[in-house]
């Protein structure tokens, strides 16, 4: 009854899922034009807000994955299983992301919560809100909280689901996206202070906090491509892609951090940016060199 009473919205979401694979299959030739490229991110990560966010309920949050892992345990029947029909349509084609793109897919396009702080986040940078900068080894001492986070839900997740309930008030997921704030003032002033802290540091409950996002990066080791390019001299010398990424997933040396990578694309768009791009600029301005000559002549 669930399946039935839910198929605009299922119709939806296979339409949402449809266009966000061919996007990424063909990824490389839009991020090579910036602006559109950037507005069709911006207005999806506003579809993925207001309307599987706050209209339609599909934000998956980790108690969610946890009753199906320890569904075995507490013999939890396939009627809860399966009573969201939009939240098992969504894991599923998460997991099968898995394979070709990490866990950046859900990540950085498919939460709502985690839409909802990335246009905070690019919100006041345009109104030029000054941002705290996290060098490279604070964030190697921030990223595996959220993994012992993920460690201790795991263990409460074995001992009580009554308990866990409880525990899983870590993630603001519920009193921002499923009550929209309508919940006691606990619960609300947590989740305000997450979302102001997201106005400073882009994604920052994603980054650091977030015990779905450590699930969800342990699932993205089952990746088997390799789709972010990179050329030799990333790292050494140039340094845009790892200054420019806006949550620090590349390292000093040039290579991506796939576990920490939300797949926002940034760093492919430089990558084609041949203004950009210092050996872009480098081929293009030797190209004009060499045909500078050739120009004068026929003059």
């Amino acid at each position: 009854a669930a399946w039935q009473n839910q198929k605009i919205n299922l119709s939806l979401l296979f339409f949402t899922l449809a266009i966000l694979s061919f996007v990424l299959w063909k990824v490389d030739y839009l991020v090579k034009r910036n602006i559109i490229w950037k507005s069709f991110r911006y207005v999806f990560l506003i579809w993925v807000l207001l309307w599987l966010g706050f209209y339609a309920g599909g934000q998956v949050t980790i108690i969610s994955l946890l009753t199906w892992l320890t569904a075995p345990l507490h013999k939890t029947s396939w009627d809860v299983l399966l009573s969201d029909p939009l939240l098992v349509s969504l894991m599923i084609f998460v997991i099968v992301s898995f394979v070709l793109w990490g866990r950046g897919v859900f990540c950085g396009w498919l939460c709502p919560f985690g839409a909802l702080q990335e246009l905070i986040a690019k919100f006041a940078k345009l109104v030029k809100i000054r941002q705290i900068n996290i060098s490279y080894r604070g964030h190697q001492i921030l990223w595996p909280v959220k993994y012992f986070l993920l460690a201790g839900l795991v263990g409460v997740s074995f001992y009580s689901m009554a308990s866990l309930n409880l525990a899983t008030e870590i993630e603001p997921f519920k009193t921002v996206i499923s009550m929209k704030f309508i919940r006691e003032w606990y619960f609300v002033v947590y989740a305000l202070i997450l979302l102001l802290m997201g106005v400073f540091v882009e994604r920052f409950f994603c980054r650091f906090l977030c015990p779905l996002g450590a699930l969800m990066a342990l699932g993205g080791k089952l990746r088997i491509f390799e789709t972010l390019k990179r050329r030799k001299e990333c790292g050494s010398p140039c340094k845009l892609c790892s200054n420019e990424c806006p949550i620090n997933a590349i390292k000093p040396s040039g290579e991506i951090i796939m576990d920490e990578c939300f797949y926002c694309l940034d760093c492919q768009s430089l990558y084609f940016d041949e203004h950009k791009c210092p050996p872009l600029v480098k081929i293009r301005k030797n190209k004009i060199r060499d045909i500078s000559p050739i120009l004068n002549i026929a003059e």
